[in-house]
């Protein structure tokens, strides 16, 4: 059996927010499930997470970090940071490293140590960085970031960036396809268009 892990998900950190863009093709090996499939998730009003992997498997994640967020912020009496939220997925993913969940997911978001963007394998590995690509269309995605990414760039700038990554995976990757979603972070929240 294929594990249906195809996508093409890009996160750029700016100067004033993170940018997020993820393709809408759901399949299943060879099969295609739907042309307008949801794999970035709006987790509070300046965190937003997106996953390639097995759908079944972020749609449980999303929906367990949005219980653990409440909780945490009822503790807490705060909002959860970025690096709140992005270690306790790495503790999660890393707790089910016998039965894995088939995820390889991007966390973006700004709160008051800026803008932030980590990535996390399957096995829980908390990796931060400028810009990075996930699923079976990174390789052709991170074509586009290495050759366009600069420091300084704004939101405006990357949300471009990032749309040519994610068009560029969507060409070469036949996982990969459907509408380009895009989902920009600042500290004044979430703004989130579509690219058909």
């Amino acid at each position: 059996m294929s594990l249906p892990t195809g996508a093409t998900v890009v996160g750029i950190k700016c100067t004033d927010g993170v940018v997020v863009a993820t393709d809408s093709l759901i399949t299943w090996g060879s099969m295609v499930l739907s042309e307008k499939g949801i794999k970035a998730f709006k987790l509070t009003d300046t965190i937003v997470l997106a996953s390639a992997g097995l759908t079944s498997d972020y749609q449980m994640l999303v929906n367990r970090l949005r219980a653990q967020i409440k909780l945490y912020e009822m503790n807490q009496k705060k909002p959860i940071t970025v690096k709140a939220l992005s270690k306790m997925v790495s503790n999660t993913l890393y707790s089910r490293k016998l039965s894995p969940l088939y995820v390889q997911t991007v966390i973006v978001g700004v709160d008051a140590n800026g803008p932030q963007l980590f990535t996390l394998d399957m096995g829980g590995s908390l990796i931060p960085d400028e810009f990075t690509a996930a699923g079976s269309g990174t390789a052709t995605a991170y074509g586009v970031l290495e050759k366009d990414f600069k420091e300084g760039l704004t939101v405006k700038d990357a949300e471009v960036i990032a749309i040519n990554a994610v068009k560029a995976g969507i060409a070469r990757d036949v996982q990969s396809g459907g509408d380009i979603r895009v989902m920009t972070v600042t500290e004044k929240g979430v703004t989130e268009s579509v690219v058909s």
